[in-house]
């Protein structure tokens, strides 16, 4: 049986070496053959395509980033990051914690029918369970839009915490944009349902009761300008159709989770589908 020598050759000195030794061990014996044999072992091939597919992802995000170095370059206190998560929305979450943010924006992503955002998408991702306040921003937003004169914000009010903290914020930021407020309240179906079988004049009753408690409400606001809208239907549906005569619609989330977490309600969650100004949605409350 003729000779075999196997040589481990990795392509340096020491295996040149071992190339040179077996060459010559083999003239010795005449039929003998030479094994090269280079180890790739499955943890080193692993390890060297992770690092591949790392460096190919880390110059990836870094272009993403190139357009708004271009456009914050030169702003102080500013900084550009790559954070490695298991998903944007985990990375976004996970900064804002470490950071101690008061709020995440995203755009819209993801976009379903009729331009709306899509269930299960990034932005709801980053939306659900936030540890502050989320804004999206949506397509076409430029500075053009943000800097606009006569700006109109609205707040959804329905006398929860949630809704309490959504109008004064948005009373904040109405003051300090110049805007006027739109306090909203939306009867919804069901309760149109209820009251319409009592007849029309309790239903009326009913409108003009919120009516009034949206005034008294928008009277302890000061110095903003308030006006009030009461109307009728479903109240995701609603808020997408006043929304596209607002400039920023605030709602607070009404799902059942930690405090100081975006928990996107009923209504918040289908919001997001159906508004098509940006939207800031805040963190649940304590009750």
């Amino acid at each position: 049986m003729a000779n075999t020598i196997i040589v481990g050759y990795d392509g340096r000195a020491g295996g040149r070496a071992a190339l040179e030794l077996a060459l010559r061990s083999a003239e010795l014996r005449p039929g003998t053959r030479i094994a090269v044999v280079t180890a790739d072992s499955v943890g080193e091939s692993r390890q060297r395509a992770l690092r591949a597919i790392e460096a190919a992802l880390l110059e990836a995000a870094e272009e993403r980033l190139a357009p708004a170095r271009q456009r914050l370059g030169d702003r102080p206190d500013t900084t550009f990051e790559v954070v490695r998560a298991s998903s944007p929305a985990s990375a976004l979450h996970r900064r804002a914690e470490e950071l101690g943010a008061d709020l995440i924006i995203v755009g819209e992503s993801h976009l379903g029918t009729l331009g709306r955002v899509a269930a299960g998408s990034i932005t709801e991702q980053t939306l659900h369970a936030a540890p502050c306040a989320v804004a999206v921003a949506p397509h076409g937003y430029d500075a053009e839009t943000a800097r606009r004169k006569d700006l109109v914000y609205g707040a959804a009010y329905s006398r929860s915490p949630e809704s309490e903290a959504a109008v004064d914020r948005a009373a904040e930021l109405a003051r300090l944009a110049g805007a006027r407020l739109r306090l909203i309240n939306v009867i919804g179906t069901e309760l149109l349902w209820y009251f319409g079988q009592t007849g029309a004049e309790t239903l009326q009753t009913l409108r003009d009761e919120l009516a009034a408690e949206l005034r008294e409400r928008g009277a302890r606001i000061e110095g903003v300008e308030v006006d009030v809208e009461v109307v009728e239907g479903d109240p995701a549906a609603e808020l997408g159709r006043i929304g596209e005569h607002l400039d920023l619609l605030v709602l607070g989330s009404r799902g059942y989770g930690p405090v100081r977490r975006v928990i996107l309600g009923s209504v918040s969650s289908r919001a997001v589908r159906h508004v098509r100004c940006p939207m800031l949605v805040l963190p649940r409350v304590a009750d």
